[in-house]
């Protein structure tokens, strides 16, 4: 899978919240790439990352 189709996923998810949304449609295209190409990794220190949107940022969605 693409980031492009993770991207799609997720700003057609029809409960994403509108301030999420509004987000997303503001990231460049590296922004875009950068946050939804891989899920954000679980290390020694746990789950560390930038706060936003895509499975490669900390997000509600991200941690269960």
């Amino acid at each position: 899978m693409t980031w492009n189709n993770e991207w799609n996923k997720w700003i057609n998810h029809r409960e994403l919240p509108s301030e999420l949304k509004k987000h997303m449609n503001d990231m460049t295209e590296r922004e875009r790439e950068d946050a939804f190409y891989k899920q954000l990794e679980f290390g020694t220190g746990g789950m560390r990352g930038e706060l936003g949107a895509g499975p490669n940022r900390m997000n509600i969605y991200s941690i269960p």
